[in-house]
């Protein structure tokens, strides 16, 4: 149902942000030990663990940047009538893993935003498509993500 979503919201469907990121060992490494995951060394270089693409997925700010309900600030949808956000659903395609030193391309779109009626009001659904690529332009890892964003 689009009825209830605001033109502007309408608008930015379609839009895509990209951005470089240089992925340094010691990332991948302090994500590891957050994850409890085991960091794999091969050919000389440092392996990120398989969702490490998700630490990418949204660029680094401060807690003052970020909107009121604590969300990265890419969620924050002018004109939506809403205040808060949970994720809703991930569905992640790996093609390999991440590499110390290596250039990562992160582009984000605005697949679809819908409404519908819940319980404590109006929920709106905010699906967002994130590709990661190295720097020839080669798949790494994708998401199609569902976030519900709610007044």
């Amino acid at each position: 149902m689009m009825d209830s979503i605001p033109e502007g919201v309408r608008a930015l469907v379609g839009v895509t942000r990209t951005r470089h990121v240089v992925v340094s060992a010691g990332e991948i490494e302090r994500f590891a030990q957050a994850v409890g995951a085991t960091v794999t060394r091969r050919a000389g270089t440092v392996e990120a663990p398989l969702l490490f693409c998700q630490a990418l997925a949204f660029e680094p700010v401060s807690i003052a940047e970020l909107p009121a309900d604590g969300s990265p600030r890419e969620l924050d949808v002018p004109d939506l009538p809403a205040r808060r956000t949970v994720g809703g659903s991930s569905e992640y395609v790996i093609h390999r893993p991440v590499r110390a030193g290596e250039m990562v391309t992160v582009r984000s779109q605005l697949k679809e935003v819908t409404s519908k009626h819940g319980k404590s009001g109006e929920l709106f659904m905010v699906v967002v498509e994130t590709s990661f690529t190295d720097a020839l332009g080669r798949p790494i890892a994708s998401e199609l993500a569902t976030f519900i964003k709610r007044a």
